[in-house]
Formats: structure tokens, C-alpha cells, sequence
């Protein structure tokens, strides 16, 4: 997902980081199962009595070995209707997993995102902590995380204050591999301090096209609490994918 990342500096710091986490590993570690990825791209555009034009691009690099599962991941999604901007939203994210048990494991994250007309315009964050996975079968796949860290946020325009803070979270996620050629996924994660609470869901059906070549349709729902006046709390989003998946 650092491919189509317009945020140079901290994509490059994401980068870096994922490199130097797993370059000892991946030269140490006999069981590595190797690099694998994920790229997504959207685009649906409408005419006639309303001009619109959606478009979104997702990818995704995991590197995994017994013990370890590093992750880089970004995104990028923007609407203009009648030739205006309505939507225009960047994410980038970096994840490192330890396993210490099959079924137990800890994490750290750092996440980046910038939202020009979400409720809040900026929002990065550092946490770590525990995950556990309740389900992990040829047909499900279930794991939850519980986590702490800190939060810094820059709320949009005309507030256009900034906080630093201490944060809590939790996030699950599932997968349903349906069929051999369809899957379900849901995720969920949330974030809460004491100037604001953010919760992002995203509910996803994957069906096989070809090979690797996959279609998505995802649903996403973005919420926070605390936002600037006039600006709505909750941003949701839906998505027609052509997916190509990679690796191992």
C-alpha cells in the first residue's frame, strides 16, 4: 500500500521501519513463509443530470514467519461531484505481531491518516499491546487485540485545534471463507482519549474472478465523537474493488 502514497515523508519512515524490523529476521529465520501482498483499485464515474467520479486504491505488503508478522499498508479514496472535491481521505499504517504462544501474540502499530473533510482533518497514533486468536481454522479466522499508546489529532477547520493524548484500544477481525471462491471479512478497531473516541468498521465480500484476480465489495463506516461544528460525526463509504493478490 506505499505505492500511490502521496505522504513521501511518512511513507518513507514506514518504509524504513518495516525494512529494519524484518531484514534480521527474514535472514535468521529457517520457518519464514515470506512475502506476500494485496493491490486494490476502484473507480466508478456517473454522468447525465450529476457528474460524479469515485475513485480508490488500496495495497497492502506482509512479510510472516512463525514468530513474526510484519505488515505496511496504505490507502487512498476521493469523490468529486460537478467537478468540486467532497471526499478526499490518505491512510498509511505499519504493524509488527510477535508470537509467543499459537494462539497468543503482541503488537505494535503506528497509523497516519489525513481526512480533508472527515471530522477530524489528522490523526497518527503509537500503540502497543496484547492479541489473542480465538478462531484460526481452514474456514474461520478470528483474532482480538487490546492495546494503549498515544494519540495526536488535529481537528478540521474552523476549530482547527491540536491534542496530544494517552489512548485505549480494542480491534477485531474475522474472516469466513465461504466458498473456494468467496470470502467475508469484517473488521473493526477503536480508538478512545479523553478529547475523542474513532471507530472504524469495514465489512468486505470477496469473490474469486480468475487466478489471483479477485473482485471486493466493502462497506466502510468511519465515526468520531468530538468534531468541529458543522461537520458530520459519522462518514460511511462503499466500495467496488478489482483485487490482485501476490507471494506466499
Amino acid at each position: 500500500m506505499v505505492k500511490y502514497c502521496t505522504l513521501p515523508a511518512r511513507c518513507a519512515a514506514l518504509v524504513g521501519a518495516f525494512i529494519l524490523a524484518s531484514g534480521p529476521v527474514i535472514a535468521e529465520d529457517e520457518d519464514a513463509r515470506g512475502l506476500s501482498g494485496e493491490l486494490s483499485a476502484g473507480f466508478v464515474s456517473a454522468s447525465g443530470n450529476s457528474e460524479s467520479r469515485t475513485t480508490n486504491f488500496r495495497a497492502q505488503l506482509l512479510y510472516e514467519s512463525e514468530r513474526f508478522k510484519h505488515s505496511l499498508q496504505g490507502k487512498t479514496l476521493q469523490t468529486r461531484d460537478e467537478g468540486e472535491t467532497s471526499v478526499e481521505r490518505y491512510s498509511a499504517g505499519y504493524k509488527a505481531d510477535f508470537n509467543f504462544t499459537e494462539h497468543d501474540f503482541a503488537f505494535f502499530s503506528a497509523d497516519f491518516e489525513k481526512d480533508l473533510f472527515g471530522g477530524v482533518r489528522r490523526r497518527t497514533s503509537e500503540t502497543v499491546g496484547y492479541g489473542r486468536r480465538l478462531l484460526k481454522s481452514d474456514q474461520h479466522e478470528w483474532n482480538v487485540e487490546i492495546g494503549a499508546g498515544m494519540r495526536q489529532i488535529k481537528f478540521q477547520e474552523p476549530d482547527g485545534s491540536s491534542e496530544s493524548e494517552a489512548i485505549g484500544s480494542l480491534a477485531t477481525d474475522y474472516a469466513w471463507q465461504i466458498t473456494e471462491t468467496s470470502r467475508f471479512v469484517q473488521t473493526l478497531g477503536v480508538e478512545s482519549g479523553s478529547s475523542n473516541t474513532s471507530v472504524d468498521s469495514e465489512t468486505a465480500l470477496q469473490l474469486s474472478i480468475i487466478g489471483n484476480l479477485f473482485a471486493s465489495l466493502s462497506y466502510t463506516v468511519q465515526y468520531n465523537s468530538e468534531v468541529a461544528s458543522g461537520i458530520e460525526n459519522t462518514d460511511t463509504y462503499t466500495a467496488v474493488n478489482l483485487n490482485y493478490g501476490f507471494g506466499s
